[in-house]
């Protein structure tokens, strides 16, 4: 990625392309469901080739120079001024760092206030309740314009706490930036005092492990947290895939004739079952679409599927690992029906995104 990217300055046009190009590593998570990911992640706690970093509950945004972009590409750097002119003055155009907008102390949800707001909003929130944090993790180019995207994790880690302690500590703006907690030793200890003082858990990160743009890739960087969750009502179905698109087709029991031709199908489509669950709550008192979710078993799916009207504004507890920066939950999965809830009592707040 980095050889076909050019160090632009001057030309606003070539820069956002620049920008544009850019993608941020994501931690990859586990299966809950798969017994072998979920013994490995135990492993890799006690592993020596991996160390731990403090997860933050915040928005995930590439600082580039003294400009900062979320990872759907749009520009917020004037909604933090304070962390914006601190690298202007640092001058360092070359210098692209991955971290975190945030709170601490608060979730993302607060964070959003800030961050999914115009500029004018989001200074004046600020001015009410204090500048928003930035919390870095990672460096993708030094000062000088070196990339380090194929240089390993620990590497990478060396150069950030250089940097941090040469320009940031001692600065008032150290009260506003910082570089995230970080443990070789321990991690599940620490990761326990991190859960047990409600933070959000860890980020297990290998140690030989690359600067992959765009990419999580699975057992490089996993995330461990603890399951956020949620109450939603029931708001309506969705129908099942169709076609069958594996890969073992000569051995697959369920097809069907379709506009003629006899075709392989989802067992959900085969069955007649639904395919995913709508989950609405209120949102500024109006009722509104939140997310599907088709995390549940065949037993409940066959249930629904026979008498979907039933369930109907029923009120059902899921469970998901993060939110985005909109607030829709990301993976949510069913847990269980919430009997003693009513739909009007499951309330949610959505933020827009304004480029």
């Amino acid at each position: 990625m980095a050889d076909d990217i050019e160090i632009v300055t001057g030309n606003e046009g070539a820069f956002l392309q620049f920008a544009s190009k850019l993608g941020v590593m994501k931690p990859a998570h586990v299966d809950d469901d798969n017994p072998k990911q979920l013994k490995r992640m135990q492993d890799i706690l006690l592993s020596s080739d991996y160390g731990a970093e403090r997860k933050i509950d915040g928005c995930h945004y590439l600082g580039i120079g003294p400009r900062f972009f979320s990872t759907e590409g749009v520009e917020k750097t004037n909604n933090y001024p304070h962390v914006r002119d601190f690298f202007l003055k640092l001058n360092m155009p070359n210098l692209i760092l991955d971290g975190e907008m945030n709170y601490p102390g608060k979730t993302s949800k607060y964070c959003t206030r800030v961050t999914g707001s115009s500029s004018d909003v989001a200074v004046a929130f600020q001015n009410k309740n204090g500048p928003i944090h930035y919390t870095m993790w990672d460096m993708l180019r030094t000062p000088k314009g070196t990339w380090l995207l194929n240089e390993p994790y620990w590497k990478r880690r060396q150069i950030i706490e250089q940097f941090y302690a040469r320009f940031i500590v001692g600065t008032s703006m150290a009260q506003y930036i910082h570089l995230t907690d970080f443990c070789k030793e321990n991690k599940k200890a620490f990761y326990e005092d991190i859960i047990a003082s409600g933070g959000e858990g860890v980020v297990l990160k290998r140690f030989d492990s690359l600067y992959i743009m765009g990419k999580k890739p699975m057992w490089q960087w996993m995330k461990l947290k603890q399951k956020d969750t949620a109450d939603f009502f029931i708001s309506g179905f969705e129908d099942p895939k169709t076609k069958y698109e594996g890969d073992n087709v000569i051995d697959w029991p369920f097809w069907k004739e379709i506009k003629g031709v006899l075709t392989p199908v989802t067992k959900f489509f085969y069955n007649n079952w639904i395919g995913a669950i709508e989950l609405s709550a209120y949102v500024g008192g109006v009722p509104t679409k939140v997310c599907t979710t088709s995390g549940f078993n065949e037993d409940l799916r066959q249930q629904i599927s026979a008498a979907p009207d039933t369930y109907l504004n029923r009120v059902v507890k899921i469970s998901f690992m993060e939110k985005t920066e909109a607030n829709y939950p990301r993976h949510p999965r069913f847990e269980a029906f919430h009997e003693s809830k009513l739909a009007n009592e499951c309330v949610w707040e959505l933020f827009g995104q304004e480029g």
